[in-house]
């Protein structure tokens, strides 16, 4: 569903962006937090809209930083904006919530997981989406397979590499830590009152078990208590009794009372001799579960006179100490927020107990997934963690992440385990969420480059531009301007000839077919094989087609040369390139001009989604890809298909490129004109076209014009990026 997610937003507008993003946020967290409907409609659907709504901005942003000729650093920014918008969901609005981040789905990844330790769970987050983009580029198969086999192993060594980072020992004295899980009466889920009642005898009477065999410390879940044991004597007395006959320090779970009317959620800690010493109150508080919000404008809903009085949060953090161990005892959803755990840890505490009661998801993936949320915390803070649930999951986890023990759900009994503790701090407990705040940067960046970048229209997609912009020129400077009266640019298709009489006859009455409104310009090489003749012979029946006839072989740049400035001397406003052997077909013309719209040069690419080529050899075939290939990484430009001899000139950008001449021929002039022409910051974009391979003659293609391309952009190469030479674009001096 992601890589759907990522495929359709990279060509998409930002609004279908939003509208994508939008729907599979819906999709992904309507499903994952299925386990609130139980509480109602009310309790569901807006926390699914806000969490969506996160990726409805992921969404509309993607468009605008994708680059599919920069595959590795448009696999980065997604990465970091996709974790960008992930920590903010964690901590706005409301608050945040984070369940479901991407990252928590590898706590059982022990190769990437250890990255926790250092960026937190947003590190695995970037890695993940990272290794997918990379991944939906490989299978679209329209890079070269040397690109496809790189972005595969970058993937994988994102994935892979972090099982190398070093995870903090656990070094600190142990402690023998009882977890008392009560459980729920299902039997009495109808009735609160005779239920809560239940469930605090239940943790009283199972804590008893304990006198033989006293644990350094026993711990109740929350809500063990559902009434204020301080306040309630008589059940603080059967509590206190209760500890006093084990004789261990005990933490507990119970809702307190709180000025206001309000209530608090805590974990009190009992000495051995049953007195309360010590209480930590929650401080991060869930809306519409815990608190409601705008409670005056909302009083109207019906379901949520079912939270009748809000809690208070805590004032702060506060840890606990048992035997000389800082115990921190963060409850419930407090594990959900990745900082807010850190700190507990970065304030001091050598083990991490959380308490909580997920018996309201009965048996959904919720409890399971709850234990999952503390694997994360336990590797982002080299710490061990003690996860005591009221009817289950309890579970202990090392700071590996791994799951060493834990027990079922629904059912009474006693989870314990000698806990090592620690005093180590990991860089993440250190420095906190500094990479997701490094990812908001670097997404920020990127998409001031990406709106900078397509406002000036360097490289993309042909479009149809606005009613307003068609049937546009160039004028000296490249700009478009209107074509006098309302009429289309004027068009003129330029092929060079040697030795093509068998092909250019079909070539000329396919173009004239398909583009009734378009002159021919044939430039012959003194052919032997009586190309000229034929040319001729059509020019005499056809006035749109002429013949420019020159004494011996003297190159393909040459021969476009000569053509180019007849052109522009007689007024066209784009100008096409097209072979004379039938490999270009005349029905791609319409795509060619409609780009010509838009851009000053048009390049039909064999090498774009849509585009093909037929009956070509692997061989011949992978020397074009490669040579592509290499074009790009030597040059740094973003054009698939820069030795295509099919594309379209606008007059402003010709006339700059034939005032300056050209230096090479073959292959290497084709990159030279799309290189120049990025270069001096003109529009460059690419369709899809079909290329085939001749039927007669025999192609020019030779070991010399490859030799000659691969000197030409290494020589390029050298010269533009190494000694980061620049070029300033200058408006064309007039032509001789």
């Amino acid at each position: 569903l992601g890589g759907f997610t990522w495929g359709a937003l990279s060509t998409a507008s930002a609004t279908r962006g939003a509208l994508v993003g939008l729907s599979f946020g819906l999709v992904y967290w309507g499903l994952l937090m299925h386990w609130l409907l139980p509480f109602g409609v009310i309790a569901w659907l807006p926390l699914v809209i806000d969490q969506a709504a996160t990726m409805a901005l992921f969404g509309a942003v993607v468009p605008l930083t994708w680059r599919a000729d920069r595959p590795v650093r448009t696999a980065l920014t997604v990465a970091a904006l996709w974790t960008f918008v992930d920590w903010i969901r964690g901590v706005w609005p409301l608050g945040g919530f984070t369940w479901g981040a991407l990252g928590a789905t590898q706590h059982g990844n022990h190769l990437v997981l250890p990255l926790a330790s250092i960026t937190g769970v947003w590190g695995v987050t970037f890695v993940m989406v990272l290794a997918n983009v990379l991944l939906l580029f490989v299978l679209r198969r329209t890079r070269p397979l040397a690109e496809r086999v790189t972005f595969v192993a970058l993937g994988v060594a994102a994935v892979t590499l972090p099982v190398l980072i070093p995870l903090p020992a656990a070094a600190g004295p142990k402690l023998d830590v009882a977890v008392v899980q009560g459980n729920v009466p299902r039997a009495l889920a109808s009735d609160r009152y005779l239920q809560s009642q239940a469930v605090a005898q239940n943790h009283i009477r199972l804590n008893r078990t304990l006198a033989s065999n006293p644990p350094d410390v026993a711990v109740w879940p929350e809500n063990a208590l559902d009434d204020d044991p301080t306040v309630n004597r008589a059940l603080g007395e059967q509590v206190s009794s209760s500890v006093r006959a084990v004789g261990s320090p005990t933490l507990v779970g119970a809702v307190t009372d709180a000025p206001g009317g309000r209530y608090y959620n805590q974990v009190l800690l009992y000495d051995g001799q049953g007195r309360v010493t010590g209480r930590y109150t929650k401080t991060h508080l869930v809306p519409f579960g815990e608190y409601v919000p705008f409670r005056r404008y909302l009083g109207w809903v019906e379901q949520l006179r079912a939270v009748p009085r809000d809690l208070a949060p805590g004032p702060g953090i506060t840890l606990f100490h048992v035997h000389g161990v800082a115990v921190a005892t963060p409850i419930c959803f407090e594990d959900v927020f990745p900082d807010l755990f850190r700190r507990f840890v970065a304030k001091g505490a050598n083990l991490v107990v959380l308490t909580t009661n997920d018996s309201s998801f009965l048996e959904s993936e919720a409890s399971r997934e709850h234990v999952e949320l503390s694997q994360v915390r336990a590797v982002e803070t080299g710490r061990w963690v003690v996860q005591a649930a009221i009817s289950g999951e309890s579970a202990v986890i090392d700071p590996t992440g791994r799951v060493v023990a834990h027990t079922g759900l629904f059912e009474a009994g006693i989870l314990r385990f000698d806990v090592p503790t620690s005093s180590a701090r990991t860089l993440y407990v250190r420095l906190g969420d500094w990479f997701p705040w490094l990812c908001g940067l670097g997404a920020l960046v990127a998409l001031a480059f990406g709106v900078v970048t397509r406002r000036r229209g360097r490289i993309g997609p042909a479009t149809t531009p606005p009613a307003g912009e068609r049937h546009m020129a160039s004028d000296a400077h490249g700009a478009p301007v209107p074509i006098a009266g309302g009429a289309g640019p004027r068009v003129l298709i330029v092929l060079p000839t040697y030795n093509e009489r068998d092909n250019v006859g079909q070539v000329v009455q396919g173009v004239l077919a398909v583009a009734p409104d378009i002159d021919v310009l044939v430039v012959d090489d003194g052919s032997p094989d009586g190309t000229g003749n034929v040319v001729r012979a059509l020019a005499n029946e056809e006035p749109r087609v002429r013949l420019v006839e020159r004494s011996g072989k003297q190159g393909l740049a040459s021969a476009y040369l000569a053509g180019f400035r007849q052109g522009l001397a007689e007024g066209y406003d784009v100008l096409v390139e097209m072979d004379a052997d039938q490999s270009h077909r005349p029905e791609d013309l319409a795509r060619l001009l409609e780009g010509s719209k838009r851009f000053d040069l048009t390049i039909g690419s064999r090498y774009v989604p849509g585009s093909g080529v037929t009956n070509w050899s692997r061989a011949r075939l992978a020397v074009s890809r490669g040579g592509n290939a290499y074009a790009r990484a030597a040059l740094g430009f973003p054009v698939h298909d820069a030795t295509s001899g099919y594309r379209a000139f606008r007059r402003g950008l010709l006339e700059t490129l034939v005032r300056d001449g050209f230096t090479s021929d073959g292959y290497a002039f084709q990159i030279e004109l799309a290189y120049r022409s990025w270069r001096l910051g003109y529009e460059v974009g690419e369709v899809p076209i079909t290329f085939r391979e001749r039927e007669h003659g025999h192609s020019k293609f030779s070991r010399r014009i490859v030799a000659e391309a691969l000197w030409r952009v290494t020589q390029w190469g050298v010269r533009d990026r190494v000694t980061s030479r620049t070029t300033r674009r200058t408006a064309p001096e007039p032509l001789p």
